[in-house]
């Protein structure tokens, strides 16, 4: 009989999901963190996978270490994010980048920077006498031109927020489509988040970026994952990658 490993930390999500499967004959083996995903994942006896996102490396643990190396890895792995991190880097040698809103500025400005710039020379000049006096400068002349609808999102950086909140906001997800790949099991990522939210969007990309298919909810509806409709659009999906 077929059988799905199913890696889901919320219960009613998870027994929603074994409800449906039951109905098509699926056997399932549920993991509940990443800890548990990666020890059924030894010795696998599976057909395939189906994954949550967002989840704790061993619940109750606290511990967040993976989840942050496997943020900054996606961020290496993003090419809008190291011109960011290089403009960054650059205007951070002139402008106090943790005061908050000199660094809001400065990711809006960070695509900008040009060194031979007259702006940028004068507040390196500055900076040179005195950083404090370089910021103010700094926040004073670009907080004329900051448009709150034009600013990159700082995806990465609302993830490591997120994950300082609750470990359970994780995107360990990634990590068992890896191993799932490396095994050369079909996967399916199934999240309660819409794909454009600024914690998922990044795992969408990612995701995205190594052909494995998400499905998701819309925007504010992140019960649809208790019913037995999303389980049956994510089950189809991981059916056809099973024939």
């Amino acid at each position: 009989m077929p059988k799905i490993l199913l890696v889901e930390d919320n219960p009613g999500y998870a027994s929603s999901a074994e409800q449906y499967l039951a109905s098509r004959n699926q056997t399932i083996a549920l993991a509940r963190d990443y800890s548990q995903a990666m020890d059924k994942l030894r010795n696998p006896d599976f057909n395939g996978v189906i994954s949550d996102c967002f989840f704790p490396e061993t619940t109750g643990s606290g511990n967040t270490t993976l989840g942050r190396e496997l943020v900054g890895r996606m961020a290496k792995s993003d090419s809008r994010e190291r011109k960011m991190a290089e403009g960054l880097e650059a205007l951070g040698q002139y402008v106090d980048l943790e005061d908050p809103d000199a660094r809001k500025y400065a990711r809006f400005t960070a695509n900008l920077y040009h060194p031979d710039s007259v702006i940028f020379k004068v507040l390196e000049q500055v900076a040179n006498v005195d950083k404090k006096v370089a910021t103010h400068a700094f926040k004073e002349t670009f907080k004329l031109i900051y448009r709150e609808d034009q600013a990159p999102k700082d995806y990465y950086g609302a993830l490591m927020k997120a994950m300082e909140a609750s470990e359970a906001n994780q995107p360990l997800g990634l990590l068992v489509a890896e191993k799932a790949d490396e095994l050369s099991l079909p996967l399916i990522l199934a999240t309660s988040t819409y794909h454009h939210d600024i914690l998922t969007q990044p795992v969408q990309d990612y995701a995205s970026s190594k052909g494995w298919r998400l499905v998701d909810c819309g925007p504010n509806r992140e019960d649809d994952k208790a019913s037995l409709e999303f389980w049956k659009r994510a089950f189809g999906e991981l059916e056809r990658k099973l024939r």
